[in-house]
């Protein structure tokens, strides 16, 4: 497993029933590649998580309310592995987010299109 350079998400989480985020789950340990809802969700479609070789390491800012960034500051970044269960036409890919929501992510991982510092960022720790 490659190791993480981002942290999974916030630490302290406000939820609310209007506020839910697909991107934030629980796994049994912090340690853990996948949470438990996504293994929930990969049970029920009959995947194996320990030899599912289809993952992709999902990027994803921290909303204002998370992070309490100013309008026009850079966000936090956070970072996640999520199951892929296919490939759309445009090529975006159809994931198991940390909540087992299924989403579509872009192809190269984000949840959606990021600051360009945060892409950069991104792109100069994958080398």
């Amino acid at each position: 497993m490659a190791p993480v350079t981002f942290p999974r998400q916030p630490q302290h989480i406000n939820l609310s029933p209007s506020g839910w985020s697909p991107w934030i789950g629980w796994g049994e340990t912090p340690e853990d590649r996948f949470t438990r809802a996504q293994r929930y969700e990969m049970k029920k479609l009959g995947i194996d998580p320990e030899a599912h070789a289809m993952f992709v390491t999902v990027y994803r800012e921290a909303t204002q309310r998370e992070g309490g960034h100013r309008r026009g500051d850079v966000p936090q970044v956070f970072q996640f592995d999520c199951p892929v269960l296919s490939v759309t036409r445009d090529h975006r890919l159809r994931v198991i987010a940390p909540n087992g929501d299924v989403k579509i992510v872009m192809r190269d991982g984000w949840a959606d299109e990021p600051h360009p510092f945060n892409r950069q960022l991104v792109q100069e720790r994958c080398r």
